[in-house]
């Protein structure tokens, strides 16, 4: 069962665009921006902005000195939500920012990003599951 447990990875390079802590207690949320670089019909060089979002736990953060316009790469859990406007937000919930590993890495305990609750189970609970499970043996 343990092999199932499969979580997406998302990888995304870029340059902080934004960065905001105050938004909770818990998390602060990083803007990365990267650059597509194209000519158009016309032979003329464009450039096509792109942002996506990360949240890293605060002590993690504080640890990366990251400001503003710093190059930055993330590994991480693709989350999403709809907002209270009806639009859907996506966001990275990172694992590894620059090299630094987040200790908070989900191993075969999570399912689909969420954390699974594991509980031994009591000795009566065990023998039961034992005796359901002779039925089938």
């Amino acid at each position: 069962m343990r092999d199932l447990l499969i979580i997406d990875i998302i990888k995304y390079h870029g340059v902080v665009s934004s960065i905001r802590d105050t938004i909770d207690d818990k998390y602060v949320w990083i803007d990365i921006c990267q650059k597509e670089f194209f000519k158009d019909k016309n032979g003329m060089d464009r450039t096509n902005l792109s942002f996506f979002s990360a949240r890293i736990y605060k002590e993690y953060f504080h640890k990366t000195n990251l400001k503003i316009g710093d190059e930055i790469f993330v590994m991480g859990i693709p989350k999403g939500y709809v907002d209270k406007n009806n639009y859907r937000q996506n966001y990275i919930h990172v694992l590894e920012i620059n090299g630094i590993e987040i200790s908070k890495e989900p191993d075969g305990d999570y399912w689909n990003g969420q954390k699974l609750e594991i509980k031994t189970p009591t000795p009566e609970e065990a023998k039961e599951f034992d005796d359901l499970l002779k039925e089938f043996m």
